[in-house]
């Protein structure tokens, strides 16, 4: 004996117009391509310069061109969620969680640089691709930028 559930066929458009009313714009900063310095050579076993010191990388040999990509997300910051708390102490798990729609987003997140949210520099801790039964939506836990 089986267990069925019926899901309604526009659920995604149902979540897309929540995220879309209660959101706000996020910008995620892409990495778009790569140049190589024009002042050191490449280090073929670690790809970085073979000048740690280079005034042009800084040691990276790669110089990356940064877009930027604005999307509406659902933000919900640290203070309003309540810690992990585990026998040896609280764990660290972000800043700022941000969920976006998944369709055209994925590749921004994987080869994402940086997050601007509500004004504050982030950083990408980790992301999971949630729904059911189809994914729909990826959330992104973000690291604030203390410096």
């Amino acid at each position: 004996m089986g267990f069925g559930m019926s899901w309604p066929t526009n659920t995604t458009d149902i979540i897309d117009e929540i995220r879309y009313t209660i959101g706000r714009d996020i910008l995620i900063n892409v990495r778009v391509s790569g140049t190589a310095c024009p002042d050191c050579s490449l280090d073929s076993v670690t790809n970085l310069s073979t000048d740690p010191f280079c005034a042009t990388c800084a040691g990276e040999y790669w110089l990356n061109t940064i877009s930027g990509v604005t999307c509406s997300a659902h933000v919900r910051w640290k203070s309003t969620d309540q810690p992990l708390r585990v026998a040896g102490g609280i764990i660290d798990e972000g800043d700022c969680y941000v969920t976006i729609a998944l369709s055209g987003h994925l590749g921004c997140v994987q080869s994402s640089v940086s997050y601007v949210v509500d004004d504050k520099l982030m950083y990408m801790k980790n992301y999971k691709v949630r729904g059911v039964p189809q994914p729909n939506r990826i959330t992104v836990v973000l690291l604030e930028d203390k410096g």
